[in-house]
């Protein structure tokens, strides 16, 4: 309620002063701050607690113009309309604070400017003028226009730095940076200064200099400082031309219905909106500019933070793939300093064979910046030693779409690549016997096709362990596994390094023999019988011992044909009493 009751005061003074000094032929008031003060009042408070502050304020508007204005009759109309506008800039000010300030500013200044500066006023105007005319008889024209123009420079020149200074003391923050209240004392001083300097002398018209102080300050001053100057500017130049004083009063005055000093108070009152108009869109860039700059050093504080304690290795990069920045993680992963590879190309702590493929992962990020790109590559460690890693490029573009380098992050993947290699390595291999499975033999014998070579012979053979069941059957499943492992230890000894053995079947196995032809691989594969027959497995019921049977094919073209014709050849070998070498007609 006690501050309430304080701007209800501040608007009683305020509003009488305006009608004192400003009023023209009996008419409303031509400068009037009273509502923007209210309004900037009204925009730091929640709206549930608006009700006692309007109370007050509209008592005041009542009381100024029953007592010192038009008079009773109009009094409670004008008193709703004035609250009716405070309260719309009010929430028009939150919004625009909130959407867009100070990020977009050509939003802010548009919504300001014709929403605040003028639609806010224009309505109040309309009603206000109709109210005037209706109940104390005077023209709805010249106050129409001296309600828009009054009302709208309150809201130009006195809302901002209201406004401003309400949300300061609100969130209890210094109304001025730290060492800059003599910078301030003396802009305000030389403001009130100059003013009364430019206002007090009639011969020279010096209206620029004041003008040129508010730039100055707008670039150069706190915000609220640069804010406040045009208000010094109007009160010290309204008083001072209402009195006769200044260059203003010196011009020809225009006779009509406002009379002498209204037609002064109307140049004024442009002179101040130019002001106003000049000032409003520097401080809004100002301060948008400041904001991005406080943005960018929080960002580069955390983001040397996470890069000074990450893990993985956080470079910057320009288009051109050099190192612009690495964070402290590169010297673990490549014992590289950081500023060893600053300036130097991205390409040395790459392998040569994976250049290409990393230039193209970046470039790819450049041509669509925001993007993730990621490559995976052997990295060059400072010894030499190659290390697989793998990095994520991001281009980074600026407010106008042109791309400025890239951001990457880089991690060892050496576990990794072990993992999927252990993994390719179980999935293509028999885990019993050790050697290829099925799916090996078939992928390695597609490749070999696929080369061709030259016409080169090459022959398939298919082998069986003879009366295998009958070992399982007699002797139990451990025993039949470890037979089928000694068997692959065997066969791995005694075919040549070039040959392909692989386990396709629960006891058939499938021998592949490059550049071999049909009596090349009758060779190996009565080595391999005789070493199949020589070997043993030792069992609590004796040394079990084993023959093989064996079918050969040539591959002309087409594995899976001769594999065909392989197991033809074996069922003969096996039908003619096993333990022997069959060849395909």
């Amino acid at each position: 309620m006690i501050g309430a009751a304080l701007v209800g005061l501040a608007y009683f003074a305020c509003a009488m002063l305006s009608v004192a000094y400003s009023r023209s032929n009996g008419g409303v008031a031509m400068v009037w701050g009273a509502n923007a003060m209210l309004a900037a009042r009204l925009h730091v408070l929640p709206v549930r607690k608006w009700h006692a502050t309007l109370v007050a304020a509209g008592l005041a508007s009542f009381l100024v113009t029953g007592c010192f204005g038009l008079g009773w009759a109009p009094a409670p109309a004008l008193a709703l309309v004035n609250l009716a506008e405070s309260a719309v800039a009010a929430l028009l000010v939150r919004h625009l604070t909130v959407q867009y300030w100070p990020s977009r500013m050509i939003c802010w200044m548009l919504g300001y400017g014709l929403g605040i500066g003028l639609m806010v006023p224009l309505a109040g105007a309309l009603i206000g003028a109709g109210v005037v005319a209706k109940l104390s008889g005077l023209a709805f024209g010249p106050n129409f226009g001296t309600w828009l123009v009054g009302h709208s420079l309150g809201m130009l020149v006195v809302l901002p730095p209201f406004a401003m200074l309400a949300c300061k003391l609100r969130k209890e923050q210094p109304l001025l940076d730290e060492g800059r209240g003599l910078r301030a004392a003396l802009l305000i001083t030389a403001m009130v200064a100059l003013s009364t300097a430019v206002f007090a002398q009639p011969a020279r018209p010096l209206l620029l200099f004041p003008l040129l102080l508010v730039l100055f300050s707008a670039t150069w001053a706190n915000a609220l400082v640069a804010l406040a100057l045009p208000m010094i500017l109007a009160t010290v130049g309204g008083f001072m031309t209402l009195h006769g004083y200044g260059p203003i009063a010196l011009m020809t005055p225009v006779h009509g219905e406002l009379g002498i000093v209204g037609g002064h108070m109307q140049f004024l009152q442009l002179y101040l909106a130019v002001v106003a108009l000049s000032v409003l869109p520097l401080v809004a860039e100002r301060e948008r500019r400041q904001q991005r700059l406080h943005e960018l050093a929080r960002s580069e504080a955390h983001y040397r933070l996470l890069s000074d304690h990450a893990s993985d290795v956080i470079m910057h990069l320009g288009c051109e793939g050099d190192v612009r920045y690495a964070s402290p993680a590169i010297a673990r992963l490549t014992g590289h300093a950081p500023g060893e590879l600053a300036g130097t190309p991205l390409s040395r702590i790459v392998m040569p064979a994976y250049h290409e493929a990393v230039a193209g992962a970046w470039q790819a990020a450049i041509a669509r910046p925001g993007h993730p790109v990621a490559v995976e590559y052997l990295g060059r460690c400072k010894s030499g030693d190659p290390h697989w890693l793998e990095t994520h490029f991001r281009g980074i573009a600026d407010e106008e779409g042109h791309v400025e380098g890239l951001v990457s992050v880089t991690r060892d993947i050496a576990s990794r690549k072990r993992i999927e290699e252990d993994l390719a390595h179980a999935a293509m291999t028999d885990p019993l016997t050790g050697i290829p499975n099925r799916r090996a033999f078939f992928d390695m014998a597609g490749r070999l096709e696929a080369a061709e070579n030259d016409g080169a012979p090459m022959t398939l053979a298919l082998i069986d362990i003879d009366f295998f069941k009958q070992v399982n059957d007699r002797y139990g499943h451990g025993v039949g596994d470890e037979v089928l492992e000694v068997f692959g230890r065997t066969a791995q000894a005694v075919v040549r390094a070039s040959d392909i053995l692989a386990r396709i079947g629960g006891e058939e196995f499938a021998l592949l023999m490059p550049d071999t032809d049909i009596e090349g691989a009758q060779v190996v594969c009565r080595r391999l019988a005789v070493a199949v027959a020589g070997m043993g497995v030792e069992t609590p019921q004796g040394i079990v011992r084993i023959t093989v049977s064996m079918g050969l094919a040539a591959v002309a073209g087409c594995t899976d044909l001769a594999l065909a014709a392989a197991d033809t050849a074996l069922y003969r070998a096996k039908s003619e009493g096993r333990a022997r070498l069959r060849v395909a007609a």
